[in-house]
């Protein structure tokens, strides 16, 4: 059987969050994550889907996420602030023309309109196991947007060109607190504006069953919560038009509940968040 994973967006709860669901699925179906045919990350995602695909365990992500900057990667931090250009003007005007019927949808329309961020993107290129690659490693899928249109660019199927640090980089780059990443003098901004999760890249990818890890489709009515649960819907029905098992773990009110804070205000928050990813994916099994 055929098999894939997919890694949604979240911030640095979906990393914690996505560490509960790997485990749980290896512990109760005996499929080892890094061995599947093909990973999609999208965002946060992006980041433990390289590991992933590197060889490396869930500890290491989880470690990862909840290891506080060493005091000289806040000094690094600040200069890069520092140095930072500053501005309110829109990141993408044109993105806006997202929100008409025909468009890609409200969420990158105001990511359009949302000013560039500051904060580098830069610290991924140390996340586990992306030293761990001297070339594109086979079934690593990575969405990105284009910032100045809107157009979704998969890094692993589309071109695989470019380091796997920088693909996930552009995938992670939140419009309004990350800087859009630059490749090739192309600006690209979050994969994760348009869908959390991208599972419908895996329809026509000859895959059997599809494990779907989706920490933004929480109960919430935020627009971007709102947006992901909606988009995941139609995703899943389109694998489901395809004849393909899927199993989908969301977060419940309890583990939303759980990982509010984390990670500034609340760091002790991270063994419950992979609690509940653990029940979730548990849950998500029984009822496949």
């Amino acid at each position: 059987m055929s098999v894939g994973l997919v890694l949604g967006a979240g911030g640095a709860t979906a990393w914690v969050f996505h560490t509960g669901v790997l485990e749980t699925i290896q512990a109760e179906t005996g499929i080892d994550p890094s061995s599947v045919d093909i990973i999609v990350g999208t965002s946060a995602g992006a980041a433990v889907a390289a590991t992933v695909r590197s060889g490396l365990g869930v500890d290491e992500i989880f470690r990862a996420a909840t290891r506080p900057p060493e005091r000289h990667e806040q000094r690094e931090m600040l200069s890069e602030l520092r140095r930072a250009r500053k501005t309110l003007r829109p990141l993408s005007i044109g993105l806006t023309r997202h929100a008409l019927p025909g468009g890609r949808g409200a969420t990158l329309a105001v990511a359009g309109l949302l000013p560039p961020g500051l904060f580098p993107t830069a610290f991924l290129a140390s996340f586990p196991g992306m030293d761990r690659f001297d070339r594109w490693p086979e079934g690593l899928w990575v969405p990105a947007t284009r910032a100045s249109d809107g157009e979704l660019v998969v890094f692993g199927k589309d071109r695989s060109d470019l380091p796997v640090h920088a693909a996930v980089e552009a995938s992670s780059a939140v419009p309004g607190m990350f800087r859009p990443r630059i490749i090739d003098g192309v600006a690209y901004i979050d994969g994760g504006v348009t869908s959390s999760t991208h599972a419908d890249l895996l329809v026509d990818a000859g895959v059997d069953r599809v494990f779907i890890s989706a920490p933004m489709s929480k109960p919430s009515r935020r627009l971007f919560a709102t947006n992901a649960r909606q988009r995941l819907t139609a995703e899943v029905a389109a694998l489901q038009r395809a004849g393909i098992e899927t199993i989908v773990v969301q977060p419940s009110v309890a583990a939303v509940e759980a990982a509010r804070g984390f990670p500034r205000r609340n760091p002790g928050a991270a063994p419950d968040i992979v609690h509940h990813a653990a029940l979730a994916t548990r849950l998500a099994l029984s009822s496949a």
